[in-house]
């Protein structure tokens, strides 16, 4: 009787992956994401002890005038150092990320991980689901950061919130979170098409750069944008496909490069 080719499973093999990369990831980015909240609420409970008029300044000087002048100079420090770690974490999260990639696939972990019974796929795709699961992340941080922040303001916020406002928030957030992903997978692409040359990678990853995002921009003009600008929902909903759909173009073209071109040597 002749045997049957049994279909693999595999979802546990991308589980394994997936709790690898987060183990990895996860010592170095919790410590910053726990960071940006303790600044904003720093920020936030200090903003809670200024004045009725809920002025403060940016210009840090040695001309203080009593308490109310330390605590607005201090609370306006802490705001500008809140907006500078936003700003440096979510840089440094893609870092993190494109770099666990490059050290899974093409760096010094490649020849370990290839030899494992796992294939390419699966650890894309382990890969993929913890760069989505830090992207949820960072967001919930932000949106935590930002209640933080504005603790005075939140009975004047979700008093006057209205259910257009928060479909629209939601929206948005979709949106940062397909861009954002979209985002890694084109880290990933031109990771993989740069490690196809031996020789002047820096060079083929800045060329192939010019070369994705000059194909994607025609991509992306091909459409009435001027009609959308017009109409902000079709607008947010038009960037979240368009975003999908280039992920999973990102996402397919690194998948075949690592399949049929990856080379270690």
């Amino acid at each position: 009787m002749e045997n049957k080719k049994s279909i693999r499973n595999p979802f546990p093999k991308i589980a394994k992956v997936f709790k690898y990369e987060m183990k990895h990831s996860v010592r170095i980015l919790l410590p910053v994401y726990a960071g940006l909240v303790v600044i904003a609420l720093l920020t936030g409970l200090l903003f809670t002890t200024l004045p009725e008029n809920d002025s403060f300044s940016f210009s840090f000087t040695t001309n203080i005038n009593g308490v109310e002048g330390a605590l607005e100079q201090a609370s306006g420090f802490l705001l500008f150092l809140y907006m500078v770690i936003v700003i440096a974490s979510a840089v440094f999260s893609a870092i993190v990320v494109a770099k666990r990639f490059s050290n899974g696939f093409l760096g010094d972990e490649a020849y370990l991980n290839l030899t494992l019974p796992v294939t390419i796929g699966e650890h894309l795709w382990g890969r993929v689901l913890s760069a989505i699961v830090w992207i949820c992340i960072y967001i919930i941080t932000m949106l935590i950061s930002l209640l933080a922040v504005m603790i005075r303001l939140w009975k004047d916020l979700f008093g006057n919130l209205s259910q257009e406002t928060f479909t629209t928030g939601l929206e948005f957030i979709v949106m940062v979170m397909s861009f954002a992903l979209t985002l890694i997978l084109f880290t990933y692409l031109i990771n993989s098409i740069g490690h196809l040359s031996k020789k002047h990678r820096t060079f083929v990853k800045l060329l192939a750069v010019i070369v994705v995002l000059t194909v994607t921009s025609r991509f992306f003009g091909a459409f009435n944008v001027e009609y959308l600008d017009n109409h902000d929902k079709l607008s947010m909903a038009y960037i979240i496909l368009y975003n999908s759909i280039l992920s999973v173009i990102y996402g397919t073209a690194t998948y075949f490069i690592l399949k049929l071109k990856l080379n270690l040597e």
